[in-house]
C-alpha cells in the first residue's frame, strides 16, 4: 500500500485479491476459457474475471497475447514505481519491485515484450510522453553508470501539470540508483531469460496444454495475501495423460512474493515433492532469492 486511500481494511484486502486474479489470468496466457479458482473460491473462466467491467481473459491461444508492464507510451517501469511506491520504501526494495514486475512477464505463458532499458532500470525522469523529448530524456546508458533519473524536468507540454511534484521526486538523491542497483537488475533480467529458455513448460503452445498443466495454488478466501504460487506440470507418473515436454524437469513451481516480508505458504498439492531452487538462481548473486527453501513435510 501507498499513501493513496483505497478504502477500509476489507476493501483493500478485496482489491488486492482481485488484482491477484487478474495477474493469474495473465500468467495463463490471458485465455478466455482457462478455468481457475478466484479470490472468492469459485471456479471461473478467464473471460469471467473482470477489470472495469471488461473481461481480463480474451485470447483463444497463447500466441494471441503479448504480455508487458511498460512500453514507449507513458512512464517507464522504473518511473512508475518511483511515482507509486510509498515514500518510506527504500531504494533497494523499489528496485526489487522492478525485478518482480519483469519476472511476471518473463514467466507468463504467451509472448513476452520488454521495453528497451527495462532490464537496466531505465528512467526518462518521469516523462510520460517522450516522443519529442530528444536523446536527453530517452538516453540509454550501456555503461550502467546512470539510469537517466533526475536529469531535469521533462518537457512542459505533456508533463507541466505535474512539475511541482516532479521537482521534489527528481531532486531526491535517494531515488537515484547506483551502478550496483543497475547491474543487479541486468543480472536478474538475464537470469530470467535463461530460466524461461531452460524449459518448454514456460512456452506452452496451445490453450489445452495450458489448461492441463498450469495450476494456481494460493487462491480462494484463505489465500496468503500478496503471493501468487503457480505450478506447471510435465508428463510424469503423477499426471497421467500428459506428454513429456521437458527432459529435465517434471514440474516447475513459481512463487511471486510481493509481500514486504518472508512468505511461509503450506500448499497441500505441493507436499512431499522433490523440489529445489532453479540452478540458475542458485548460482546467481541474489542473496535473498538463495534463502528460499522447501520443506517436504509441510
Amino acid at each position: 500500500p501507498n499513501e493513496h486511500n483505497h478504502g477500509d481494511k476489507d476493501s483493500v484486502a478485496k482489491y488486492l485479491a482481485l488484482q491477484a486474479d487478474w495477474i493469474c489470468v495473465g500468467l495463463a496466457g490471458n485465455l478466455k476459457e482457462f478455468v481457475s479458482t478466484n479470490y472468492e473460491g469459485t471456479e471461473v473462466k478467464g473471460s469471467e474475471v473482470k477489470k472495469d467491467g471488461v473481461a481480463v481473459g480474451y485470447a483463444s491461444s497463447p500466441i494471441e497475447t503479448i504480455n508487458y508492464v511498460s512500453a514507449h507510451d507513458n512512464e517507464t517501469l522504473y518511473d512508475t514505481i518511483m511515482w507509486k511506491t510509498a515514500k518510506e520504501v527504500p531504494l533497494d526494495e523499489r528496485c526489487r519491485i522492478n525485478h518482480l514486475a519483469t519476472s511476471i512477464v518473463a514467466l507468463s505463458q504467451g509472448i513476452p515484450f520488454f521495453h528497451a532499458g527495462e532490464d537496466m532500470l531505465r528512467s526518462k525522469s518521469l516523462d510520460r510522453d517522450s516522443y519529442n523529448s530528444g536523446d536527453w530524456f530517452n538516453r540509454l546508458d550501456f555503461s550502467y553508470e546512470s539510469n537517466n533519473w533526475g536529469v531535469g524536468l521533462p518537457p512542459k507540454e505533456k508533463n507541466g501539470h505535474n512539475w511541482p511534484l516532479m521537482k521534489t521526486f527528481l531532486a531526491n538523491p535517494s531515488f537515484r540508483p547506483t551502478k550496483h542497483h543497475i547491474l543487479s537488475s541486468v543480472e536478474h533480467f538475464q537470469n530470467l531469460m535463461r530460466i524461461r529458455r531452460s524449459s518448454p513448460l514456460f512456452r506452452l503452445r496451445t490453450a489445452n496444454s495450458i489448461q492441463a498443466r498450469v495450476r494456481f495454488h494460493n487462491t480462494g478466501p484463505s489465500w496468503v495475501p500478496g503471493a501468487i504460487i503457480m505450478s506447471v506440470e510435465d508428463g510424469n507418473e503423477g499426471m497421467p495423460g500428459l506428454d513429456q515436454l521437458d527432459p529435465l524437469y517434471r514440474r516447475i513451481v513459481v512463487i511471486f512474493n510481493a509481500r514486504p516480508s518472508n512468505l511461509i505458504a503450506p500448499i497441500s498439492a505441493l507436499k512431499a515433492l522433490p523440489l529445489s531452487l532453479h540452478p540458475i538462481q542458485e548460482s546467481s548473486s541474489d542473496a535473498r532469492v538463495k534463502t528460499s527453501s522447501y520443506d517436504t513435510i509441510t
